[in-house]
């Protein structure tokens, strides 16, 4: 089983992106149980809608907050988000053909993603804004 609880290890520092991140961690856990419950493909593909969702969402935002502070690293960390959303495209259409076999695997691809993609680049993003908002600070004051 893999762990998709929210740790200290995974913060980076930017409450909305920590938010974020765990709203993405509860609902590959929600699909986990699922999974394990084996719950009817109606309701599998529900949790995997809700995670589709959130998952663009989020990428949207942090791709929003590199553009509006001209993160350096923007084309990189934009290619991180293109490969992972390709992925989970692919196993969204493989689950919605009736391949539980393509939850679980999605399963195992997030939950090493994740850990990855928040663990470095999302802290350097992170260190990014908030280095960006002291500056901001310190210019008005």
């Amino acid at each position: 089983m893999r762990n998709f609880e929210w740790n200290v290890a995974l913060t980076v520092d930017v409450p909305t992106m920590d938010e974020e991140h765990q709203q993405v961690l509860r609902l590959c856990d929600d699909l986990q149980r699922a999974m394990m419950a084996g719950a009817p493909t109606p309701d599998v593909h529900s949790v995997v809608d809700g995670l589709v969702i959130h998952v663009a969402q989020h990428f949207s935002h942090e791709e929003r907050d590199m553009r509006r502070t001209g993160y350096a690293q923007y084309q990189w960390h934009r290619r991180q988000h293109h490969a992972a959303s390709s992925k989970l495209r692919v196993m969204e259409r493989r689950i919605r053909r009736g391949d539980r076999d393509a939850a679980i695997e999605l399963l195992d691809f997030l939950s090493a993603w994740l850990a990855d993609h928040v663990r470095l680049a999302d802290r350097m993003l992170g260190a990014h804004l908030r280095n960006y908002q002291r500056a901001l600070v310190a210019r008005a004051s």
